[in-house]
């Protein structure tokens, strides 16, 4: 991500009307629309469909090998988030690698209590080795929650006794759901709606 995206960033999540522990159905729609808000560079491809029953969008850029995929899953406290919501950050990691990005949607929280959505990150990746896909050409990339679903999924491919993917890429997981790291404190006066209380509030939801 360029310092201008991490700016431009930075502004749409400090200065948008997303918070933390509001209603989840509106926030949900508040989450696309701030997404939906950047638009797809023009050469991006995108193609709706599922992936071992979970809905999924493929999303292509220029020059992608189709025989490497990225196994994408979308950010938003588990949840909010959606399949399509995730496509603009999976094209920018998909152009970067030169590999195809499929953005799963895994069912969300609170109507979708754990596990199910590692249940949906699992099935879809069985389908990809079921489609013929060797784990050598698989990775799992995840952002906020899908980085911290990526690590879980990994966790439970062992457990399952399948293959492990090439590698596992996540961008700021939300891994700790105890919420005890020290940054939760050291950095309330910067992010002061990540606050423990305000995380846990959000993952009891």
């Amino acid at each position: 991500m360029t310092q201008q995206q991490r700016e431009a960033l930075d502004e749409i999540l400090r200065h948008s009307p997303f918070g933390i522990g509001g209603d989840v159905a509106e926030q949900r729609v508040v989450f696309h629309e701030m997404i939906a808000s950047v638009p797809l560079p023009d050469d991006v491809s995108t193609a709706p469909g599922e992936l071992g029953g979970v809905p999924a969008v493929t999303v292509q850029t220029p020059g992608s090998d189709p025989t490497a995929v990225l196994l994408y899953s979308c950010g938003g406290a588990y949840a909010l988030g959606s399949a399509p919501d995730s496509v603009g950050l999976a094209a920018d990691v998909a152009r970067r690698t030169g590999a195809r990005a499929i953005s799963v949607e895994c069912r969300l929280a609170p109507e979708n209590p754990f596990p199910a959505a590692v249940d949906d990150a699992v099935a879809a990746y069985r389908a990809l080795l079921d489609d013929g896909t060797p784990s050598s050409r698989i990775a799992l990339v995840g952002e906020s929650a899908g980085g911290g679903l990526a690590v879980a999924t990994l966790v439970a491919l062992k457990a399952a006794g399948l293959p492990q993917p090439s590698c596992t890429a996540v961008f700021s997981p939300w891994a700790d759901l105890t919420v005890s790291g020290d940054s939760m404190l050291s950095k309330a006066d910067v992010d002061p709606a990540l606050t423990p209380q305000g995380m846990r509030t959000r993952a009891k939801d």
